[in-house]
C-alpha cells in the first residue's frame, strides 16, 4: 500500500484564525470562535487530486507544501511515509488490510492511533483512497481528547464575589446569588479551551 502523510489548516471564514483539518471530515469547528465550517467533498476532491500521483513519484521520506487559495486559505503538506507513532516515531506494525475500524497501539510507549477504512464518499472525492490511520473516524474522539477536558473551575463574581463553578459550555454566564451577566474573561476562557494542536494523519492508497 502507498502511505502519504497529511498536514492541513485552513483560515476560519469568520475569524482568520487558523482551523487544524486533522483528518477527512465534512464538518470542522473552529477553536476560537466556536463556528462551524462545511469543507465540502468537492474541496477535498479539489485539494486532494493531486497526492497519490504526486506520493508515487517520491522516494520516502520526501513531499512538498503549498499553500492553495480558493474555498478556504489553505496550507497543505504531504509526502511519502509509512504511518509510525507521533511520540515516539517508531513505525506501525500494520496489517495487510483493515475492513473496519480498528486501533493500532505503539508497542514501545503504547499510544493508541487509529485506523479505518475510508468513507464512500471520500473514496469517490479522492480515487484510489482506502485507509485512514491516525484521524478519528469523524463525530468520535480519542482518548486525549478525553484527557484534555477541562474540569470546571472556580471563579468570583465580579458584582458580588459569590463563588460560581464555571464548565465553559457558554462564555455568558449569569452570577445565581446577583443574577448579573458576565462574560468570561480571555484568560478563563482559553483556559477552558486550550487550542488545538495540528495532527499529523495518513491515507493509504491502492
Amino acid at each position: 500500500m502507498l502511505w502519504s502523510m497529511m498536514e492541513i489548516s485552513i483560515d476560519c471564514p469568520h475569524c482568520d484564525s487558523p482551523v487544524h483539518v486533522d483528518g477527512p471530515f465534512l464538518k470542522l469547528e473552529c477553536g476560537k470562535c466556536h463556528s462551524g465550517i462545511d469543507f465540502p467533498k468537492d474541496v477535498w476532491k479539489d485539494t486532494l487530486d493531486d497526492v497519490r500521483g504526486d506520493v508515487s513519484g517520491y522516494q520516502k521520506g520526501e513531499g512538498s507544501n503549498s499553500n492553495i487559495f480558493g474555498h478556504f486559505n489553505m496550507r497543505m503538506t504531504y509526502g511519502r511515509l509509512d504511518p509510525y507513532c507521533l511520540k515516539c516515531k517508531r513505525d506501525f506494525d500494520m496489517k495487510d488490510e483493515y475492513t473496519e475500524p480498528a486501533t493500532i497501539i505503539c508497542p514501545d510507549c503504547g499510544t493508541v492511533a487509529p485506523v479505518f477504512p475510508a468513507s464512500d464518499w471520500f473514496r469517490e472525492a479522492v480515487p484510489g483512497a482506502a485507509l485512514i490511520l491516525g484521524a478519528w473516524p469523524e463525530g468520535k474522539s480519542g482518548p486525549e481528547s478525553e484527557e484534555k477536558k477541562s474540569q470546571p473551575v472556580a471563579y468570583s463574581c465580579p458584582q458580588c464575589g459569590g463563588s460560581l463553578m464555571i464548565n465553559g459550555e457558554e462564555r455568558l454566564i449569569q452570577c445565581q446569588y446577583c443574577s448579573t451577566n458576565i462574560y468570561l474573561p480571555d484568560d478563563l476562557w482559553l483556559a477552558l479551551h486550550p487550542a488545538k494542536t495540528k495532527n499529523r494523519w495518513f491515507i493509504g492508497f491502492h
